[in-house]
């Protein structure tokens, strides 16, 4: 059992260096610059969620100066 999984893993290593290097079929050439920036979408969603996370805590960081008044209006949101 562990002789095939070694030879699937090894397998899919040796292959996966040709998915790099592959090439779009001709009739979708044209569309090679858009394929070429697609992995690159989930990293850009990851930074806007970053983004979005650092401008509500600052947001909230302006909105309660004191810390111990933003806690008390967590617990009383937790406890509803």
């Amino acid at each position: 059992m562990l002789n095939i999984f070694s030879l699937i893993c090894l397998n899919s290593v040796l292959y996966s260096s040709s998915f790099f290097v592959a090439k779009l079929p001709e009739a979708y050439a044209f569309l090679s610059p858009i394929v070429d920036f697609m992995p690159v979408i989930p990293l850009l969603f990851f930074l806007l969620a970053l983004e979005f996370e650092f401008d509500l805590t600052s947001k909230t960081k302006a909105a309660f100066k004191n810390r111990k008044e933003f806690f008390v209006i967590v617990l009383k949101i937790n406890k509803k």
